[in-house]
């Protein structure tokens, strides 16, 4: 594919997008960062003003404390669990979409190197 215009290949892009979108969804170390993770994003879409006054409050601060309260937050919501929901059935749309590709070889061991990814 090398050379090739990409929209000759617009499956493999597509494939290729989500992957690029599931890999930088998976849960790392973003709060002290102040990154606008998929975390924070669905934590403000989920809580309610209380909390997204917590959340306000603490995202993006150095101190621990600050942190372990966003952590807690996203405890409460169950984050870990939306998010094992959301990576189990972003997994599956990729491998479905993969199996009838030529280049499944390729995409498979792609997808197996970002699948549950530990950072």
């Amino acid at each position: 594919m090398a050379g090739e215009n990409l929209d000759n290949h617009v499956d493999v892009k597509n494939i290729l997008v989500e992957m690029g979108t599931y890999f930088q969804v998976q849960i790392g170390t973003d709060i002290e960062d102040f990154k606008c993770s998929w975390l924070v994003v669905k934590a403000t879409e989920i809580c309610n003003e209380e909390q997204k006054k917590l959340l306000h409050e603490n995202h993006g601060k150095l101190d621990p404390a600050n942190a372990a309260q966003v952590k807690a937050l996203y405890n409460d919501l169950n984050l870990q669990g939306v998010f094992a929901d959301y990576e189990s059935k972003t997994y599956e749309k990729l491998i479905t979409s993969i199996e009838d590709h030529p280049s499944k070889a390729v995409l498979k061991s792609f997808s197996a190197k970002i699948y549950q990814r530990q950072k």
